[in-house]
């Protein structure tokens, strides 16, 4: 189920060249100039990443017309172009970018999806940003010395599950299921990032399954599952096993809470027959209107407008807001240079940088955000709600 937005009217370059220009790492335009500043975003508006990166986007565009609005940076307008790749166009749609006067790169809301168009825009020296990657690969890690140029304004997954484990336990929830989807590293490392937490804090954890998105192999999971006693099952994943296990462990007359990561954000994909019930997850933002900070619920109806008058699918606008605030302070802290090494080294030195969000932190080995305050949201016959702040205590050391 997937909610495209004008987006996928607007940003389809379906003509793209089969042989496309190799360009050389010689580093991308880095002088100030009068032109405009040419973001290229290359995203999925229309597959399966789509409930993720549409609503980033989204606030992309919403953040850079208030900034154009006022003048831009050092007189500078920003532009933002747009190549939905559909999960399978990737390189291209980087490349493409690239031709059309792209500096700063933008990337879909996963690293393994996104790792085709980083590697293109990084060999070019450009500065590589994503709204809501969620590991800490996004970097050095997974790119080498050349991923000083790849940062991501999601939190990385040793804090967000951290945090998912950190409240399951200050509910007096002591034992715990993990149901781990093998599809994606970040699944992976959130279930490991609980686990490492749950049990530092002095949780068990009485049994573990998994599956794979898009495989069929949900319901095994779940009949090995839905008879087991628990006070909690952290269930971190998103795409087509959330209704099916959600609602098939009430149907079968389990009541035990449900917690999730932003992954399983949003309405969506909430089936109607049984209800979403006794339900959590952790997120950036309430998309319902009632989150703690006024500039989270104004952003909601700025999103809410641009999609035709429909909510965000998920939170991910919210650090698609982070991400031009935080490149606009770059620029300006650079003295106006588009430089991919100037720009990332000011964002290595970012230290509790004030965004829409929260406060967000980065370091020369960690390009993802720790730190910044979690919404926890619980659902409950298909209603949602914004229940508390959280702010991890201790990311999980999970290698």
């Amino acid at each position: 189920m997937r909610r495209p937005g004008k987006w996928a009217v607007l940003a389809t370059f379906v003509a793209l060249a089969s042989a496309a220009t190799v360009f050389a790492a010689s580093g991308a335009q880095g002088t100030p100039s009068k032109g405009p500043i040419i973001i290229g975003a290359s995203m999925d508006l229309t597959a399966n990443m789509s409930p993720y990166d549409t609503p980033a986007l989204y606030a992309v565009e919403s953040q850079i017309k208030k900034i154009n609005a006022a003048g831009g940076v050092g007189g500078r307008k920003l532009q933002l172009k747009v190549c939905n790749h559909q999960l399978k166009l990737q390189q291209a749609c980087a490349l493409k970018l690239i031709k059309q006067g792209a500096v700063i790169g933008v990337v879909t809301c996963d690293v393994e999806y996104a790792a085709p168009s980083v590697q293109e825009f990084i060999n070019k020296g450009m500065l590589t940003l994503s709204p809501c990657i969620g590991t800490d690969q996004m970097g050095p890690k997974r790119f080498g010395p050349k991923g000083r140029l790849a940062f991501t304004l999601g939190n990385i997954a040793q804090d967000e599950g951290a945090a998912m484990a950190e409240y399951s336990y200050a509910r007096g929830w002591r034992t715990a299921v993990i149901v781990r989807d093998n599809l994606l590293a970040y699944f992976q490392n959130i279930a490991d990032a609980f686990k490492v937490r749950f049990t530092q804090l002095g949780g068990k954890i009485v049994q573990e399954e998994s599956f794979t998105s898009f495989s069929n192999t949900i319901q095994a999971a779940l009949s090995k599952v839905a008879n087991t006693k628990a006070d909690v099952i952290a269930f971190p994943t998103a795409f087509d096993g959330l209704a099916p296990f959600v609602g098939g462990l009430r149907a079968l007359g389990n009541s035990t809470p449900i917690i999730n990561s932003w992954g399983g954000d949003g309405n969506y994909w909430w089936p109607t027959n049984p209800q979403v019930r006794n339900y959590y997850y952790v997120t950036y933002g309430s998309i319902y209107g009632d989150d703690p900070k006024a500039g989270v619920n104004r952003l909601v109806k700025q999103v809410t407008a641009l999609n035709g008058g429909k909510l965000p699918a998920t939170g991910s606008f919210i650090p698609g807001a982070d991400l031009v605030d935080a490149l606009v302070t770059a620029i300006q802290r650079a003295h106006g240079s588009t430089s991919g090494a100037k720009l990332a080294a000011q964002f290595e030195r970012f230290k509790k940088l004030p965004a829409t969000s929260g406060k967000i932190t980065y370091s020369k080995s960690i390009h993802g955000v720790t730190g910044r305050a979690y919404r926890v949201m619980f659902v409950n016959n298909n209603k949602a709600k914004f229940l508390k702040l959280w702010i991890t205590r201790k990311p999980a050391n999970i290698g």
